[in-house]
């Protein structure tokens, strides 16, 4: 099985710790070895966010190299290669080293101008990925088109190394939280005694215009068997949990593992008498319908859900003096509402929006549904490395989205249904 992996693109707003040591962490582990950490979030919305990590170190004592994946050309693949510590950020390393190795920082506010960049790359790519390789001519068109390109998006930043990133974004981010920002990376998730924790790591980070709409989206391939279905709290929650798993690489056994996490399709917003409705929802909850005992997997559009979401404020929430003065009709309910809404506790959740029922490559074609894995369902147990019968399955943690509480039918876009 070809693993795919699991990314995010996030669109919103940026928020930045006050504190200045929790935005730009910088660790030390008394043994010459120096960490920095940036930690910022991004908003969805006053109700939704999550946070951002990005973490870069060095030895202060040895010698360090950057480790990381050359660029193919003239029809040649790519192969791994060795960066001297000095040399990481002259333009022409940087320029040799595969895109999907770097981080781009583009903090371009002129989108027409963004846009002129934007066809210049896409020329400069159709020339390096030509399968006979590029000419001389090539050479000096891909040349000219670059020095076009860097004249005229001086905001825009690749880099190699996350030490970099981190120091270049703590001393610019500041200036620009008035912008609204597009954030695509990947879903990293790790284990610490017993817990488990998802981080989400920018790979392009760059300016889009304001009128972009907000979202925390990401796209998930969910491994699952026929027993995590969980309806239990369909009646009185109108939620279906479906306790799922991804892989993702684990850093202390130094191999790919499965983590859990759960999932949900959220069909708070359906109005059961609308056959749309009611169709999307069978639509999603067949997909984890199976009658096998192996283990099954299928990407997902999943959109993150991080925050406290609105609840109902109603009589019983007054308190006994506010209460009499309602009863003697001095005021009404909504008289004592908190300003800007009542929230109820702080919830994470992974709400499904749709399967990607289609082929990514050979061995993932999801066009009739999910697939069967050679994995059995002891494999997706997480070992930690301090137990020894370990498995290689690779080879075998902070604002939310109104809630109706009426009985009345509800008015929804489809395309807003879930999630």
């Amino acid at each position: 099985m070809a693993r795919l992996y699991n990314t995010c693109e996030f669109i919103g707003n940026i928020s930045i710790p006050k504190d200045k040591n929790k935005f730009h962490e910088v660790i030390s582990n008394g043994k010459g070895w120096e960490g920095h950490k940036l930690n910022f979030g991004i908003k969805e919305s006053n109700t939704n966010s999550v946070y951002l990590e990005v973490f870069g170190g060095y030895s202060t004592d040895k010698e360090n190299k950057v480790y990381s994946f050359s660029k193919g050309g003239n029809g040649e693949k790519g192969i791994k290669v060795e960066v001297p510590w000095d040399d990481r950020m002259k333009p022409g390393t940087i320029d040799m080293i595969a895109d999907f190795k770097k981080v781009v920082v583009d903090l371009t506010t002129d989108f027409k101008l963004k846009e002129e960049v934007n066809k210049l790359r896409f020329e400069m790519r159709k020339l390096e990925f030509k399968e006979e390789g590029m000419t001389e001519a090539d050479k000096e068109k891909y040349a000219e088109l670059k020095s076009q390109a860097e004249e005229k998006s001086p905001d825009r930043k690749e880099f190699i190394h996350d030490y970099d990133v981190v120091n270049y974004l703590s001393s610019v981010l500041e200036d620009y939280k008035a912008y609204k920002f597009k954030i695509n990376g990947n879903i990293e998730v790790n284990e610490h005694k017993g817990r488990f924790f998802r981080k989400f790591k920018p790979q392009t980070i760059e300016i889009v215009d304001n009128e972009e709409r907000n979202k925390l989206f990401s796209i998930m391939d969910i491994f699952f068997t026929k027993d995590s279905l969980d309806e239990a709290d369909f009646k009185k929650e109108k939620k279906i949990y479906i306790n799922g798993y991804i892989i993702s690489y684990d850093s202390k056994a130094k191999k790919d593992a499965f983590f859990p996490q759960q999932f949900l399709i959220d069909a708070q917003k359906i109005d059961f008498e609308n056959e749309k409705h009611v169709g999307r929802l069978n639509v999603l909850k067949k997909q984890f319908v199976q009658k096998g005992k192996g283990v099954y997997h299928l990407p997902w559009e999943v959109n993150i859900y991080r925050g406290a979401e609105k609840a109902e404020f109603t009589y019983k929430d007054l308190t006994s003096e506010q209460k009499e003065a309602v009863h003697f009709e001095l005021n009404k309910v909504e008289d004592f509402a908190p300003k800007g809404g009542a929230f109820g506790e702080n919830i994470e959740e992974n709400r499904l929006k749709k399967p990607l029922l289609k082929t990514f490559n050979k061995a993932n074609d999801f066009t009739t549904g999910a697939l069967e894995t050679d994995y059995d369902a002891e494999d997706l147990e997480y070992i930690t490395t301090a137990d020894e019968s370990y498995k290689d399955v690779a080879k075998k943690e902070e604002p939310k989205e109104e809630k109706s509480t009426e009985k009345e039918k509800v008015d929804v876009d489809l395309e807003d249904l879930f999630g």
